[in-house]
Formats: C-alpha cells, structure tokens, sequence
C-alpha cells in the first residue's frame, strides 16, 4: 500500500514538473532591411537584385577622429556587392567594385572622405569614376585599373580635359618623385603629371617626355616641368620649359634640350624665331667647353671665350 502512493505521488510530481517547463520555440533573426536615404538609395539601385545585392549588415556611424576627412554624421552599410555612405553634407552614394577596393586601399573614408556621386561613367564612355568629399576622385577603366588622383594634380589633370586630354587616364597612384624632396608624380597613358610647391603641376608627353625621361634623366637630373607642353609662338614647334633648361620639338627636328649659356645665346636672338632657328641636338661636350647645333648655325661656349653665336 505504502509503495503504491509512492509512485502515485511521484507520477503526480513528474506531472507538474513537465507543466511548469517553458516551451521553447525556435525563432528566425529579424531581416535587415536598409531605411532611410541609405535605404533609398539601395532600392534606387535595384534593392536586392541590383549590383549592390543583399545587406550585410544594419547600417552604422563611421567614427570621427581629430584631423581625419569623415563629414560629421556619416553612415555606412556595407552590401554584398558595395557599400553605401551617407552624410548630411553629401547625402547617400554609393562605392562598388574596383573603385571600392582602391578607395578602402588609400585610407577610406578617413583619407578621402566619403563619396560625392555614385560610380559613373566617364563622358568618353571608357572609363568609371567616383568623386569623393576631400577633393580626390578614383577612376577605373578596363585596362588600367582603378587609381586615386587628387590635389594639384587632379586640378592641371582636369585643367586640360581629364581622360580626354592628351595624357588620358591615370595608370599609378600619385606618388614622391624619386630623388626630388617634396615633389609628387603620376602617371597616365599618355604621359606624366608632375608636381612640387615652386613649380605647380604640369605635364609632359610625347617625344618631349621620351626625351627628358630616357635622354636626360628626368627630374633628378633636369629639375621638373614649369610649363605644360605648349606650342611655339611660330605655331610650328612644341616645347616645355623645364628648371634646368628647356626642350623645344619639331616634326622635323625632334626632341632636344637647350640650357644655361647656350639657351641664353638662342633666346637672345630671338628664339626659333631668330636666325638659328631650333635646336638640332641636345647640348654637347666640346674641347674646352659646350656646344648646340641649330637649324641654320651653331652657338658653343668655352670658359675662356664665352659664347659664340654662329649663323650658316
């Protein structure tokens, strides 16, 4: 008897146990869904099924630090296929791809501050580009890759017609010129930006470029461009002046440098304009000092004599 209301009394126990037990139900994580101008501007893209694809995250405030190039109140949110940031001062944009990659490269939003336009496409058709808060751009094209240009050097590149300008799209990141304190350079398809606080920005290309990079070693040797390429006053020259001389090309001529003495002579008489007309060779070793050939005659200097201009 006794052992029988045991094991009723246990069974009646083992009953309310199981009835005070919570029911545990398995609940999905809440969906992420962009709002707001971060939102708008996802779903302006496609939402989901555009390029920027699926949220990865809820959107968040990137961190301020003293000096950095963050617009105050910026948001972020990062998508399978790119990002979205978003200020006051800038509103929602959006950065993908190779742009992206080179923008997080550089720094970010701390370096170069956050995106002004979406991608676009470059009026020539050919390339890609953002434009972003500090000054700076990144372009992109199939060939060259995805490269930042700012400063100085953004402002001579678009000065004379960025991508459509005689040196085209940026191949290298602007970077210290070799040798030069407190110089910058990049490179293009087509030819070279360069730039220091004395000189400003300027390019060189063509044969002009051949010649001061490959003949006469370029800016360690023969200072850095003062001028962009320009033509002669007798429209049929081109010429850059340099801080150690100048070079001066011709469709029949060439490429060639004149500096110091020998430049002073030539310009004394007048430039190509004179009796010489352009130089014929770059400037040359001779016995006892220096000498420059021209069209229609010769200049040389010696330590003992000085200059002597020569016209055939």
């Amino acid at each position: 008897m006794k052992v029988w209301k045991k094991a009723a009394t246990m069974a009646a126990m083992a009953g309310m146990t199981l009835a005070v037990l919570p029911v545990l139900v398995a609940t999905a994580a809440a969906p992420i869904v962009p709002y707001g101008a971060i939102g708008a501007e996802w779903n302006a893209k496609g939402g989901a099924s555009g390029f920027l694809g699926a949220p990865q995250n809820n959107e968040y405030t990137i961190s301020a630090i003293p000096g950095d190039q963050v617009p105050p109140g910026a948001r972020v949110e990062d998508f399978t296929g790119g990002s979205i940031y978003w200020s006051p001062a800038t509103g929602a944009h959006e950065a993908h791809g190779a742009i992206l990659q080179e923008f997080a490269s550089v720094g970010g939003a701390a370096t170069f501050g956050l995106p002004t336009t979406d991608e676009v496409t470059t009026p020539d058709g050919v390339g890609r580009f953002n434009h972003f808060s500090a000054g700076g751009s990144i372009y992109w094209t199939p060939l060259g890759g995805a490269h930042t240009v700012h400063g100085a050097i953004l402002n001579e590149w678009a000065s004379i017609g960025y991508e459509r300008s005689v040196v085209g799209y940026p191949t290298s990141d602007e970077y210290d010129v070799p040798g030069v304190p407190a110089a910058r350079m990049q490179y293009f398809v087509g030819g070279d930006i360069f730039w220091s606080g004395p000189t400003g920005a300027h390019e060189v290309h063509g044969l002009i470029l051949f010649e001061y990079a490959n003949i006469l070693g370029g800016a360690q040797t023969y200072g850095l461009p003062t001028t962009d390429e320009t033509t002669a006053p007798d429209r049929v020259g081109r010429f850059n002046h340099f801080q150690g001389g100048s070079i001066y090309w011709t469709p029949i001529t060439g490429a060639h440098e004149v500096h110091g003495a020998i430049r002073e002579a030539w310009a004394g008489t007048g430039y190509e304009h004179g009796p010489l007309g352009y130089p014929t060779t770059d400037e040359f070793g001779m016995a006892g000092g220096r000498g420059g050939d021209f069209q229609h005659g010769y200049i040389w200097w010696t330590a003992t004599g000085g200059t002597v201009v020569h016209v055939n």
